[in-house]
């Protein structure tokens, strides 16, 4: 029974688990992780659904070894009694053994609808083309998307920019897990995420500038003295307690540059995998399998990255505190903070690039690897979002009463730190403010 001490047992030298036909759970912990990384050895072994294989197996070599008192022992003495019985190495070997559990649907359910969204691959070459300055969806109206892109699309969808080739997913969580039970068991389940975008693909030549990643709104931000005093403020906070190279922009008067934040793809992204040549690639669709040892090196090394055209790069980055359906913030310590307050009718750009030397950040300057051009329609219908005039009026003529309202872009860079330690709280005004959509806020 629990706290009972069981002698050092004569006990097999393999497991027979799986020539059983057992798969292995979805749940079930990756591969290599095993059981000494469990707080519950006893409710993992349970989870695995393999305790009464395993106790079968074992009772049938040795008897005396004792592996009931498994089943009886409480979660306190569990480990002790797998450690007396010196199996935890066989419990893992055996389970990374099993077979990848089945998922319950294939690819054959389509997407679910978002009816508030319209998203699409920007052609960015042709709106850098264009004649003029001035506000960016003035210059660019004439300027169509290059392709449509589906939400929570089964396979990734193509894309090619002057820098970058590749397929992308952009995978939302469904207001109720049964709209999209396919990636709501591959991605959503057991994680507070509800975004998340993944790329793969191979840079056309090697990048000269540091590569970012981040978000764009199409119109210069209008605020007034108090609230863009506090958005600066808060951004400052971004910048300390994020990676180094972060910029941020309001927008300018003059149309250059776009409202932004960025941080260096590098480190922003939360998995990056890099395939050599002959090396097949990580599926997209489910959570990218990049090592914490990695993982932690590349967010805290002080490289900003070296792309190799010869290989494929896969990269993922995710977020729970954008709901994109809503256009708003939640999940915070506050209440929900609406997109429209800080953006007005602006269109969202998710966008990887890589920052021209000199450019500063100007978007006919960037160049760009990807865009993709998110539009909100509170009516639905996935068509662009206007304002009424009265409302837009209103809002100029808010911002020109502002006192000292400069107008002018508001940018700068970043600092060291680590972007989990930033409160949701601080990071809720700086993200709708500067057109964020994440990167800068903990992953989930």
């Amino acid at each position: 029974g629990p706290g009972a001490t069981l002698p050092p047992p004569s006990c097999p030298s393999h497991l027979d688990i799986a020539s059983s036909g057992l798969k292995r759970p979805a749940m079930a912990q990756p591969s290599g992780s095993g059981l000494d990384g469990q707080d519950d050895p006893a409710a993992w072994i349970r989870g695995l659904g393999i305790e009464a294989l395993l106790l079968e197996a074992l009772t049938s070599h040795d008897r005396d070894c004792g592996l009931a008192g498994i089943a009886k022992a409480g979660p306190s003495a569990a480990r002790e009694a797998v450690a007396a019985l010196g199996i935890a190495d066989l419990i893992a070997k055996a389970v990374d053994a099993l077979p990848p559990a089945p998922l319950a649907e294939t690819v054959a359910s389509p997407p679910p609808l978002f009816p508030t969204l319209s998203c699409s691959f920007s052609d960015v070459a042709s709106e850098q083309a264009t004649a003029g300055g001035g506000p960016f969806r003035d210059v660019t109206r004439g300027v169509a998307a290059r392709a449509p892109l589906t939400i929570n699309a089964r396979s990734a969808e193509s894309f090619e920019t002057e820098l970058f080739v590749g397929r992308c997913l952009l995978l939302l969580r469904p207001a109720r897990r049964e709209e999209d039970v396919f990636y709501s068991e591959r991605l959503f389940d057991g994680r507070s995420r509800g975004l998340e975008m993944q790329v793969q693909g191979r840079f056309k030549r090697r990048p000269s500038g540091t590569v970012y990643l981040g978000g764009e709104v199409t119109e210069r931000m209008q605020l007034g003295l108090v609230t863009r005093g506090l958005s600066k403020l808060i951004l400052q906070l971004l910048v300390k307690f994020n990676p180094p190279g972060m910029h941020y922009s309001f927008g300018d008067r003059e149309g250059r540059m776009l409202p932004h934040i960025v941080l260096p793809l590098w480190r922003a992204v939360d998995r990056l995998v890099a395939s050599p040549p002959g090396t097949a690639p990580p599926e997209l669709g489910v959570p990218l399998d990049e090592s914490e040892a990695a993982r932690s090196a590349r967010k805290g090394g002080a490289s900003l990255g070296e792309w190799d055209p010869s290989f494929t790069y896969s990269f993922s980055f995710n977020t729970g505190y954008i709901d994109l359906p809503h256009w708003k913030l939640h999940r915070l310590p506050m209440r929900d903070v609406y997109l429209s307050s800080f953006w007005s009718d602006s269109d969202l750009r998710l966008v990887v690039y890589e920052d021209a030397p000199g450019g500063g950040h100007a978007w006919r300057a960037n160049r760009y690897a990807l865009c993709v051009r998110i539009t909100h329609s509170p009516a639905g219908g996935g068509g662009s979002r206007r304002q009424s005039s009265s409302r837009r009026l209103a809002a100029a003529a808010a911002a020109r009463a502002s006192e000292n309202d400069v107008g002018d872009e508001a940018d700068g860079e970043g600092g060291e730190g680590n972007s989990a330690a930033l409160a949701a709280s601080s990071a809720a005004l700086a993200a709708a403010g500067a057109a964020t959509l994440g990167v800068t806020l903990p992953h989930a």
